[in-house]
């Protein structure tokens, strides 16, 4: 039996059509599901805790990194739950890091292979995050395009934020230090990239039991001149920039907000550590690689069939 959590909203209702090709593909195949939508924020992590309570072995979260955000939250056994991913979200940011298929069987015929795999996340405060948290800039963009349909509005979004951002100041706890600065943004990525493909920790990996922690400091030049080479994550020797590997980092944002997954929280700090291995999750095809698209589509013919799918 397999458990979909979906959002199906995500993506202008692209959610909604990847759930309907997958059930499709189901009902073909003789496959058991059951699906819970969500109608509200907060809902995934409830249906997540609740799936859990019943001793669900698995969970498959459709929808974006919001949608994974929460189902990671609601967790209460990751011990015994495996969780799968269908990216159908606005920026799929997660997927780019975990290699996950774009295309919705493709996604799902990794699930049904049911080979297993053991991924980090990063314990921020009292919550969970999958990909990347941070402050600063990403903060004030994502308020900025809370009402926005489309990838473009973030970009537009951002330059408007580039044009008249004030730093945020922070004072950062890593590797047996401590130090104020003024910062474009902080980010400590577990995955490589924010706001649909802007790739802020680009050497970050989701299984090597480190965070990338990411300073953009506020110099002297302008914050549009850095933009193509941020987005691009060419800005290894950008001056403002600096990248440390680390397990665990404190910040204090001075009451400024703060972001994990795209979702935006109020809070004073940030103390983040990685949690070596904390999540099962279902491993992706081998012919994949790492910017989540692969050679070519699978057809419903070339899906596993029933007697190959792994023992509930």
């Amino acid at each position: 039996m397999y458990n979909f959590i979906v959002n199906k909203g995500s993506g202008k209702r692209r959610g909604e059509e990847y759930l309907n090709r997958i059930t499709e593909f189901c009902d073909g195949k003789g496959i058991e599901y059951t699906v819970y939508a969500t109608n509200a924020k907060g809902h995934a992590a409830q249906l997540t805790r609740e799936l859990c309570g019943r001793g669900a072995d698995n969970v498959t979260a459709i929808g974006g990194d919001g949608t994974f955000h929460e189902v990671l939250n609601g967790l209460t056994t990751p011990e015994k739950t495996t969780v799968g991913f269908v990216p159908a979200g606005r920026g799929n940011d997660f997927a780019r890091a975990a290699g996950l298929a774009l295309k919705p069987l493709d996604a799902f015929g990794d699930i049904l292979r049911g080979e297993t795999k053991r991924i980090d996340y990063i314990k921020c405060n009292d919550k969970r995050c999958l990909n990347v948290a941070g402050t600063g800039m990403d903060v004030d963009v994502l308020q900025a395009v809370i009402d926005k349909k489309n990838a473009i509005s973030y970009y537009v979004s951002l330059v408007k934020c580039l044009l008249r951002f004030k730093p945020y100041h922070v004072k950062i706890t890593a590797l047996g230090q401590t130090y104020e600065k003024d910062c474009i943004m902080v980010g400590i990525g577990n995955g490589i990239a924010i706001g649909g493909g802007m790739l802020v920790c680009p050497d970050a990996k989701i299984d090597d039991g480190k965070l990338d922690l990411m300073i953009a400091e506020k110099l002297g030049r302008g914050l549009i001149a850095l933009l193509p080479k941020f987005i691009k994550g060419k800005h290894d020797k950008l001056p403002e920039l600096s990248h440390y590997d680390v397990e665990r980092v404190e910040i204090d944002t001075f009451g400024r907000p703060i972001q994990l997954d795209g979702e935006i929280y109020e809070s004073n700090s940030l103390d983040c550590e990685i949690v070596k291995g904390g999540l099962t999750t279902y491993a992706t095809s081998s012919i994949r690689d790492n910017s989540g698209t692969k050679d070519t589509a699978m057809t419903d013919d070339e899906m596993v069939s029933p007697d190959e799918i792994h023992p509930d």
